[in-house]
């Protein structure tokens, strides 16, 4: 079997072009390897995986395949949004040494006897998810699919299709969680980029329930709100029941420049989720956040812009090349649809950054509406998985 990952992108007006133009571009790369086939297509091509997949697994001779259908799809320094437009890699791995599940959508189905029989034979340090955005409730499972296999999983919540995210477990899919799963032998380095940056210290809830948080260190939340914009380089002053500083505040956060993040707890190195700031309300003191923000919930307030997002790109890859042991072989990112042409400038931008820093390597993957790092969901990140 060779040990070659290949990969293609193609953009058309219908998916049989889109799918010959894939098959020939990697025929073109030589031998198809037999192994594990990632496949990914924009929200317009959704309805048409099946044909698709049947297509490619016909024309290719590759038998097992994951994926997903996301907002968008990118490739090596290539991305695409809003066209119909698929992206491709096949990875040589023998069948033995990886496992497809279909999609999770409650604990009982973590116990699949298949799931279990497989978990117990690989001993899976590594998976990729894709996720649902129609069955929310699918993501609360992340951290115990992760603990029952001991598994660092990484992906994303795609998008499109009638019955919302379209997937593929072998076969087109809908709901919960599906993916793969890799033998505990299996090599890969993640990076994870988060396109913010803080702009003040780490608070506490003493006050808050669902989404509303009403005190931080005992202090009125909007005031503390306040305080780190006016630290912020281009922050603005605002006073409780000011209506000018009020508009300012809603001005802000309408931007969707600022946003709230909640420390993870247990690691020494400050990760934190970004979650979006909603609202606020300067008469009363509130905020409110898109999470359930409890009491004793460590937070801190960040900034997201274009010039924070290359830097934090360009720092996250930096890092991966000094953990790399050698050339990698392939590559899987999953972004977010926040990102892209509308963080990053243009459509390609950001996957012109990653071919920069890594140089042209096989590479597939989507934009969606969430990304996944170990055990938990993101939003405003790209996450880059590099086989070695």
């Amino acid at each position: 079997m060779t040990t070659a990952f290949v990969a293609a992108h193609a953009s058309g007006e219908h998916w049989a072009a889109i799918s010959s133009e894939l098959a020939e571009k990697l025929e073109r790369q030589g031998d198809i390897p037999d192994g594990l086939a990632f496949l990914y297509v924009s929200e317009p091509l959704a309805t048409d995986m099946g044909s698709m997949l049947t297509f490619l697994r016909s024309r290719l001779g590759v038998e097992f395949w994951v994926g997903s259908s996301g907002v968008g799809v990118c490739g090596p320094g290539r991305a695409y949004f809003g066209v119909p437009a698929a992206s491709v890699m096949i990875a040589p791995l023998d069948p033995d040494q990886f496992h497809i599940f279909d999609p999770i959508r409650s604990e009982g189905d973590i116990d699949d006897i298949s799931l279990q029989e497989a978990i117990a034979r690989l001993e899976p340090l590594f998976g990729v998810v894709h996720a649902d955005p129609g069955v929310p409730e699918a993501l609360k499972l992340l951290p115990e699919l992760a603990r029952v296999g001991s598994t660092y999983l990484v992906g994303g919540v795609g998008a499109g299709g009638e019955k919302g995210g379209t997937q593929i477990a072998n076969r087109v899919t809908h709901g919960g969680l599906s993916g793969v799963i890799f033998a505990g032998d299996t090599m890969v380095q993640v990076g994870l980029s988060q396109a913010c940056s803080p702009i003040g210290p780490v608070h506490r809830v003493t006050e808050g329930r669902g989404g509303i948080i009403s005190m931080i260190d005992d202090k009125p939340a909007y005031q503390v709100f306040s305080d780190e914009l006016a630290s912020d380089e281009n922050g603005l002053s605002l006073q409780p029941g000011d209506e000018t500083g009020a508009n300012a505040a809603s001005a802000q956060v309408a931007t969707g420049r600022y946003h709230v993040a909640f420390m993870v707890p247990g690691t020494d190195t400050g990760d934190f989720v970004v979650r979006n700031l909603m609202g606020v309300d300067p008469q009363n003191n509130l905020m409110a956040v898109n999470d359930d923000a409890r009491p004793g919930d460590a937070v801190r307030f960040v900034r997201r812009d274009s010039a924070t997002a290359e830097q934090d790109l360009r720092r996250m890859l930096a890092d991966l090349q000094r953990r790399l042991p050698s050339r990698p072989r392939g590559a899987i990112y999953c972004s977010c649809v926040s990102r892209g042409p509308h963080l990053f400038g243009t459509e390609n931008r950001e996957m012109m950054i990653i071919q920069e820093e890594l140089g042209d390597l096989p590479l597939t993957g989507f934009y969606g509406h969430g990304e996944i790092c170990n055990d938990r969901f993101y939003a405003y990140t790209g996450v880059l998985t590099l086989f070695m």
